[in-house]
């Protein structure tokens, strides 16, 4: 499904937040318990969320139908995801360095968590369930705790990321209209995806 974002504070791609000075923390921190805990329950809400839109706009209209139903419905239910979360929340995205809608664009730190991930895939090392950042405060943005989970890509997935030469003519021509930059294909089963993001109140 299409990358979403919804924040209760400044957009993810602000100048505050491209600004901010960025920490790693380890996520076995005591410290964070509570916020990864928070973290895991809006995690598991937005990615129960967003899988079953596309999979019943799939059933009803095929995969096409799913590409414009992600389109139409994955932000406002990034933001009913948000509302359900625990008061500390205060954001949730999906973003990758492959993009299929540009409005997910990463932000530094987004894109600093995002390389990452990328470094240690190349260098063959394990990939971390979680990766922690904390931001600090700047003159218009408070200070924040970014919670990061790596996605990879089910067998389902591939209806719509997977390889374009497969693709049914009606999903390749909805593709090229509502996405004309996609750069979300030619995903194979077990590849990372990219990286959802919770972020909240330190």
């Amino acid at each position: 499904f299409a990358l979403a974002s919804s924040s209760s504070s400044l957009a993810a791609s602000s100048p505050a937040t491209e600004a901010a000075t960025v920490h790693w923390r380890d996520p076995a921190d005591p410290g964070l318990a509570e916020h990864l805990a928070e973290a895991k329950l809006s995690l598991q809400l937005l990615v129960t969320t967003l899988a079953d839109a596309v999979a019943n706009a799939v059933k009803d209209g095929g995969p096409h139908q799913g590409v414009i139903g992600c389109q139409l419905q994955a932000l406002p239910l990034t933001h009913q995801s948000l509302r359900q979360s625990p008061p500390r929340i205060t954001a949730l995205k999906r973003t990758s360095l492959r993009l299929r809608n540009p409005a997910n664009t990463p932000d530094a730190p987004e894109r600093l968590a995002l390389n990452r991930v990328a470094q240690l895939i190349d260098d063959k090392e394990p990939v971390p369930p979680f990766l922690v950042q904390e931001l600090d405060a700047t003159a218009t943005h408070d200070a924040e705790i970014r919670i990061y989970k790596p996605v990879t890509i089910a067998a389902q997935c591939l209806t719509c990321h997977g390889n374009p030469s497969t693709f049914p003519a009606r999903l390749s021509q909805v593709l090229a209209q509502r996405y004309p930059t996609d750069a979300a294909t030619g995903y194979r089963e077990g590849d990372w995806r990219g990286l959802i993001r919770v972020s909240l109140a330190p």
